[in-house]
């Protein structure tokens, strides 16, 4: 789960964040906070870490609002049974 030294995560790769960190925005961190942890996560982290720190249905209710690249959103959208707005 960690990458090298002081304990940081490895799917924030321009920050220094722990776990105890992450914890945190995700509790009770500001909202731009908490999306972008959930952003990190869906983007850089391995499957199983991403559903100790958040669940499906954290990630559904604020999936809009999330920092993705156009083709990993389709393929998120897709894995969470997200209807993807046409247009």
């Amino acid at each position: 789960m960690y990458e090298g030294g002081a304990g940081s995560l490895y799917f924030f790769p321009t920050d220094k964040v722990t776990d105890e960190q992450a914890r945190r925005w995700l509790r009770e961190g500001p909202p731009q906070k908490r999306l972008w942890v959930i952003s990190c996560l869906l983007r850089y982290a391995q499957w199983n870490d991403i559903w100790s720190y958040v669940s499906r249905e954290e990630v559904r209710e604020c999936f809009g609002e999330l920092d993705l690249p156009p083709n990993l959103r389709t393929a998120w959208a897709r894995m969470l049974k997200i209807e993807a707005p046409v247009g």
